[in-house]
C-alpha cells in the first residue's frame, strides 16, 4: 500500500508536465526577444511613424504601434515594434492576436465588420509594414 494516493501522483505528474511546458515556452520567448533586440535598435514612436507613413496610413501605423507595444510591454529587455519585424518570427505575439483580435479591433475603429477585410495576399511576409498595408486595403 502506497503512502501517497494515486490521484495525488497524477496531480503532481500533470502539474510537473505543465510546469516544464511553461518553462520551455518562457525560455523560447526570452530567446526570441534577445535575438530581435540584438538584431536591431528600438525605435521611438516618431521614428516608427516616419518609417511607416510612406507605405501605410497614419491611422494604421498608430494602431499598429499601440497594439504591438501593448503586447511587448511585459517583456525584458523591452522591445518596440519595427516596420520590418516579422510578427510571428521576431516578436513574442500570439498568432491569435494578429489573426483574430487585431482585425476586429481595427474594423470596429473604422466602423465596418472585420469580414470586409480582404484575404491576406499570399506572397506577403507577415511584417508590421505589410500588416498595415493590409489593414488599409479594408473599407474606409
Amino acid at each position: 500500500m502506497s503512502l501517497v494516493p494515486d490521484w495525488l501522483w497524477a496531480t503532481f505528474t500533470v502539474a510537473g508536465f505543465l510546469g516544464i511546458m511553461f518553462g520551455v515556452a518562457w525560455r523560447n520567448t526570452r530567446r526570441q526577444i534577445r535575438a530581435t533586440h540584438a538584431r536591431r535598435a528600438n525605435l521611438t514612436e516618431a521614428q516608427f511613424m516616419e518609417l511607416m507613413v510612406s507605405d501605410v496610413s497614419e491611422d494604421a501605423a498608430r494602431f499598429l504601434w499601440q497594439t504591438t507595444l501593448s503586447c511587448l510591454k511585459f517583456h525584458e529587455p523591452s522591445l518596440t515594434p519595427h516596420p520590418d519585424d516579422d510578427l510571428i518570427k521576431d516578436l513574442p505575439i500570439d498568432d491569435d492576436d494578429i489573426s483574430m483580435d487585431w482585425p476586429r479591433e481595427w474594423a470596429e475603429r473604422r466602423g465596418f465588420h472585420e469580414s470586409n477585410l480582404p484575404d491576406w495576399p499570399k506572397n506577403w511576409p507577415v511584417t508590421i509594414r505589410n500588416y498595415g498595408r493590409w489593414l488599409d486595403m479594408g473599407p474606409h
